[in-house]
């Protein structure tokens, strides 16, 4: 178990989950549709779709992230 969480710490690791979180995203919106009666294979066409634009998004703000602070996000100190 070790080995899988220090692989999704590499980059291509990180890829693969945000492209599986992408895929659930799609899921979770595909099961929405179904419930609501309005599942058409259009629909859920649009879902995957959906999900898939959701992984793009991840991929490209974590490579943003990385940029900007190569050493990952942090919380910022102090209150209010």
């Amino acid at each position: 178990m070790r080995g899988l969480v220090a692989w999704l710490g590499t980059p291509i690791g990180r890829f693969v989950r945000d492209v599986v979180e992408g895929a659930i995203a799609g899921a979770v919106a595909a099961v929405v549709a179904l419930q609501l009666d309005v599942a058409t294979p259009k629909v859920i066409l649009v879902a995957a779709v959906t999900g898939a634009i959701a992984a793009a998004i991840a991929v490209a703000r974590r490579a943003i992230v990385n940029t900007v602070s190569p050493t990952g996000p942090t919380q910022p100190s102090g209150g209010l």
